[in-house]
This record gives structure tokens, C-alpha cells and sequence, in this order.
């Protein structure tokens, strides 16, 4: 299944710096990166999904109610000798109702699943006498003796499919940077008698600093309320 993605986020829920917590680092080290997270957009699944895959979609059994959600995040390049190492994007689920059960909101699935670089190289045999890789012999004066080495680096995992917390892991890479807007989508499942879903957003960015060190940032206190909305 694929998704055309937009490029730049059309409406922003939370702008502003991420934050490290104040207890670990001192004012000396202080990190922060300005990050944006777009308004959510729902739709119903079965509408957005025919589009999507070109043919009727058709919910599992159950009696479960299905949206299509949307959720987007722009990063900034930090200032300084600093870079992104990686972000998590977290998706939180409950029923709107409190007598539903445990698990009556989750994530059916999401996407993408998972989404990888593909580094490749070619390694030459001209060491030896004989060199082996595996079950590859290689002889000193054999043309062309060469092995094609190929890496497939994920930038985006997804996580938690089919429960109420779900996440995606976003890594930096040469060719896809984290610098930017990045759009992910979840369908997402009430069951009956859920009332609904209310839905949560968290956003968890790690920098390398100017030391070499590790710094996780996360949003600060007032973006949680921009970011906890109803589906539908």
C-alpha cells in the first residue's frame, strides 16, 4: 500500500523549541532543536483507503469503527556542531467512553511499516593468495573477482501495530535526512461501545552535541494540549 506524502506540513498544531530535561544537563551543555507538529487529519478509512489501493476496502470483523489518520512533524537543523541522530514519533490511543475495556482503541496498522536506504558497494578480491567470504573461494589473478555488498539501512520503523501505543522510530541518513517534514499514517480502530477514540501525540528528538555526547529532547508541558484530539 502506498501514500503520497506532501512535502510541507498545511497546518501546524505546536510550534516550537523541544527541551531537555532540566535536572540531567546544565546551562553549559543546553541543547534544543525547533521542531513543528502539523495538525492531525482524520478521514474514514474505507473512503480514504479505496483511493489509496484502488479497489473497495473491507474492514475486518468485528464491529469495529476504522479512520485514516495523519500525522506530520518538521525538524530543524540544529545551530552549531550539532546533528539528529534520530526522533520517535508516538501515537497514544483510548476510548472516549470509561466503561469500555482495555484495548477498545488501537492502531489496525500502520504505515509505513517500514522504509529503508539501500547502501551498496563493490568489494574487490586482489589480497591473498586466496581469499574466502563464505562459501566465495577467490584466487589472486582471477578477472573480475569481486563481491556486491548491499545494506538496506531502515529510516523509518514503525512499531506497536495492533495496540494503543504505537510509535515510529525516524534514523538520520545521507540520503534522507531527518532535517525536514516527515508524514506518517495509522489506521486506527474503536470497538463497539468506544464511543470514539481520544488520541495523543508525543514527539522525542535525540541530538548529538558539539561533545560528542547524546541528548534526548522532548516537547515541553504547554504543546500537550495542542496535541490530545477526538476521532472522529
Amino acid at each position: 500500500m502506498r501514500f503520497t506524502t506532501p512535502t510541507e506540513i498545511e497546518s501546524v498544531a505546536w510550534e516550537g523549541e523541544l527541551l531537555q530535561p532540566s535536572v540531567s544537563f546544565d546551562t553549559k551543555g543546553s541543547v534544543s532543536i525547533v521542531a513543528a507538529l502539523g495538525r492531525p487529519e482524520v478521514w474514514p478509512a474505507a473512503d480514504a483507503l479505496e483511493g489509496v489501493v484502488g479497489k473497495k476496502w473491507i474492514p475486518p470483523l468485528g464491529g469495529a469503527d476504522f479512520w485514516l489518520l495523519r500525522l506530520a512533524c518538521t525538524l530543524r537543523e540544529p545551530e552549531g556542531r550539532r546533528s539528529l541522530v534520530s526522533a520517535e514519533e508516538r501515537l497514544f490511543l483510548r476510548p472516549r467512553s470509561p466503561a469500555a475495556g482495555e484495548g477498545a482503541a488501537y492502531a489496525h496498522s500502520l504505515f509505513p511499516e517500514r522504509l529503508g536506504v539501500e547502501d551498496k558497494a563493490e568489494l574487490n578480491a586482489s589480497l591473498g593468495p586466496e581469499l574466502k567470504f563464505g562459501e566465495v573461494g577467490l584466487k589472486v589473478g582471477e578477472v573480475g573477482a569481486s563481491i556486491e555488498y548491499r545494506k538496506v539501512f531502515p529510516v523509518i520503523q514503525a512499531y506497536g501495530a495492533g495496540e494503543p501505543a504505537p510509535w515510529w522510530e525516524f534514523k538520520a541518513h545521507d540520503a534522507y535526512p531527518l532535517a525536514g517534514s516527515q508524514f506518517v499514517y495509522a489506521v486506527v480502530a474503536a470497538l463497539a461501545g468506544a464511543g470514539g477514540i481520544r488520541a495523543a501525540v508525543e514527539l522525542v528528538v535525540t541530538v548529538e552535541s558539539r561533545w560528542g555526547g547524546l541528548v534526548r529532547l522532548g516537547l515541553p508541558e504547554e504543546a500537550h494540549a495542542h496535541l490530545t484530539f477526538n476521532i472522529p
